[in-house]
Formats: structure tokens, sequence, C-alpha cells
């Protein structure tokens, strides 16, 4: 009788685990894998991919800066996420590159930190290319204009349409007309 306590009690614990197991893989399946954001390998990154007329002018410490300035854009614009937060809606989040710079320049100007547009639109885009490369965003592809609202191309790719109308078939009476008069 104890070793049927026994093998039930382990039973409905392994049953308890598979089910708790389940119910979470089921709940986070269709969420994205997180990508995670090490600052100073993003430093690195970024220094080492930052032109030379930039790195010149800027110290590695004023390359953080810049950093730090953006990664509280992405923030405040809800594409960064911090540990627990979770996203507020469906759909890629959209960030404007211009936005990006005027804000770093406005919040490096309010603690006194005055570098030049070039130098932060450089150090950014850096920036973006190291989300990339970690597999943090994608680049925003703009919509296929070949194709009409319900799939067929709009236009053939067989024969480029002609700015002087369709072709009249060889010895059509246009041709005709045409040799007459030569």
């Amino acid at each position: 009788m104890v070793v049927l306590l026994i093998v039930v009690g382990a039973f409905a614990v392994v049953a308890i685990a598979l089910v708790s197991v389940g119910v979470v893989v089921r709940r986070l399946g269709p969420e994205p894998a997180r990508r995670v954001f090490d600052a100073d390998e993003a430093l690195a990154f970024v220094a080492a991919v930052l032109p030379d007329e930039v790195t010149a002018q800027l110290s590695y410490d004023d390359v953080e800066r810049i950093l730090r300035l953006h990664l509280d854009f992405l923030h405040r614009q809800g594409v960064a996420r911090s540990g627990g937060d979770l996203p507020e809606g469906e759909g890629p989040l959209v960030v404007d590159f211009g936005d990006a710079v005027e804000d770093v320049l406005a919040r490096a100007a309010l603690v006194r930190f005055h570098p030049e547009r070039e130098q932060v639109a450089a150090v950014i885009s850096a920036q973006l290319a190291y989300f990339e490369a970690i597999g943090a965003m994608d680049e925003v592809q703009g919509p296929d204009l070949s194709m009409g609202p319900s799939g067929p191309p709009l236009v053939s790719a067989t024969r480029p349409p002609s700015s002087d109308g369709p072709e009249p078939p060889m010895g059509s009476r246009a041709d005709d007309a045409g040799s007459e008069q030569a």
C-alpha cells in the first residue's frame, strides 16, 4: 500500500511539473527571443566602426555618453525595454533617425556636453549597426510597390511599358502606311 502511494505521488508530481512547463512554454512561444544589450560590447563595437574623423574628435567617454543618451531616447520611445517591461502594442516600432539625433543633441546640451550633429549621427548609426549585428532590430524596409493590391504585378517583368503606347503588330496597317510614305 505504501508503494502504491509513493508511485501515485510521484506520478502526480511529474504531471504537475509537465503541465506547469507546458503553460509557460505556451505563453512564451509567440514572443520573439530577447536580445540582451551589453553596454561594454556595444561601446567597443561602435568605437571600432566609427570613421577616423569622428574618433579623432570624440573621446571614448564622449562616445559612451552619446550611446547612453540614445538608449534613453529609445527607452522613452518604447523601443528599448528594461528587464520586466512588456511591449504595449503589436507590430514593429519605428523611430525616426533625425528625431533621435535632435533628442541626443538637446539632452546633451542640458548637461553641458556639446558634440557636433555629424558626430552624434555617426555614433547613432554605428549603434544601430550594432543592434542589427546582435539581431535586436531590423532595418525598415519600404513597401513592395511592384505588387498590386491583390498581388499581381503592376508592371510586367517581361517587357517594360512603352511611353508611346502599345506597339502595333508587325505587318499591320500602321507599318504599311509608314512604308508607303517613305
